[in-house]
């Protein structure tokens, strides 16, 4: 199970995730295709950096189908919070994430 906070109107908001299945793994494939053509980029500016903040936020949306918006992701997201949704995109690529490894020791 994973879970994400925002802050959304001043108040922290949790949204969970029981499962993923090939549908997240799929999103997660696509945003990866995004991330690697903005990382092969050598002269990036401002526009591209909010792009790709932008692609990020889009993956997490669909992943937690649309339980959030993009601008909720982005202005809601706490920087304290950041590994929990990079934790979550590696689980979709199929990683297993650091509680995860711990259980199966």
């Amino acid at each position: 199970m994973a879970e994400i906070k925002l802050i959304i109107n001043g108040k922290t908001k949790k949204f969970d995730k029981k499962q993923f299945f090939i549908k997240e793994h799929i999103l997660a494939l696509q945003f990866s295709l995004k991330q690697e053509k903005y990382l092969k980029k050598e002269d990036r500016n401002i526009e591209d950096i909010a792009e790709n903040q932008k692609n990020w936020a889009e993956f997490m949306s669909d992943v937690f189908e649309k339980q959030f918006t993009v601008e909720e992701f982005i202005n809601g997201l706490e920087i304290k919070d950041k590994s929990a949704a990079e934790d979550i995109y590696i689980e979709c690529l199929g990683g297993k994430n650091d509680e995860e490894k711990k259980e199966n020791q």
